[in-house]
């Protein structure tokens, strides 16, 4: 045997101790990192899409109302508010008229009932429960009835009221009126005293020829 063979064998040794390290530390690194990747899959797989508050910023019924009245609430987005209140306008509208014409049947029917503070109110981006003061609601459920059941000498009463519960409404709401809400609910109690003036008015005898 020559000298240098067990050097040569000595470094054959090294060099597949090396191999052998080298392996293993490359399997090791692919089971880290399949770990890994198996973890962010699960994570990802695992994360919920946030749930939609829908058109009203998950606000429905008093909270609602409250926070279209000023009492926000906490950490609400302004720009949020201001999406919300531009889609309550025809939340309110329709709930006032649904009120008024609940009064209208059962006025007609000569019922008389305790109208609720909430009502469902169909939007085009889906229903909402709604809330209203209860003073306010039984105005307009009264003012229904009266349209009626009441003489038309007792009509500008019953407008007066309906106008002032819809305008207490929508400013505290903060929504501006562009119209009286007898103008749109009880159009023909409006036409009313400009009928009666041309019936009272005297006839003028005719000219001199």
């Amino acid at each position: 045997m020559s000298r240098m063979e067990p050097f040569v064998l000595a470094f054959i040794a090294i060099g597949l101790l090396i191999v052998l390290v080298f392996i293993i530390y490359l399997v090791d690194r692919v089971n880290a990192i399949e770990k890994e990747t198996r973890l962010v899959a699960q994570s990802l797989n695992g994360q919920k899409e946030p749930p939609s508050l829908g058109p009203f910023a998950g606000l429905s019924s008093k909270k609602l109302w409250d926070a279209m009245t000023g009492r926000v609430p906490e950490g609400m987005d302004p720009s949020v508010l201001v999406e919300v209140r531009e889609r309550y306008e025809l939340v309110l509208q329709k709930h006032i008229e649904a009120i008024f014409q609940e009064g209208v049947k059962d006025g007609q029917r000569g019922l008389t009932g305790e109208p609720k503070n909430t009502k469902l109110i169909a939007t085009l981006r889906g229903p909402v429960e709604s809330w209203l003061p209860s003073a306010q609601v039984n105005t307009l459920y009264k003012c229904g009835i009266d349209s009626t059941q009441s003489p038309p000498e007792q009509w500008d009463a019953v407008r007066s009221a309906l106008d002032e519960a819809g305008q207490l409404l929508y400013s505290k709401a903060l929504i501006n009126q562009t119209q009286a809400l007898s103008m749109t609910l009880w159009p023909q109690a409006v036409a009313q005293p400009s009928a009666q003036a041309e019936a009272q008015t005297p006839s003028l005898p005719p000219a001199a020829s």
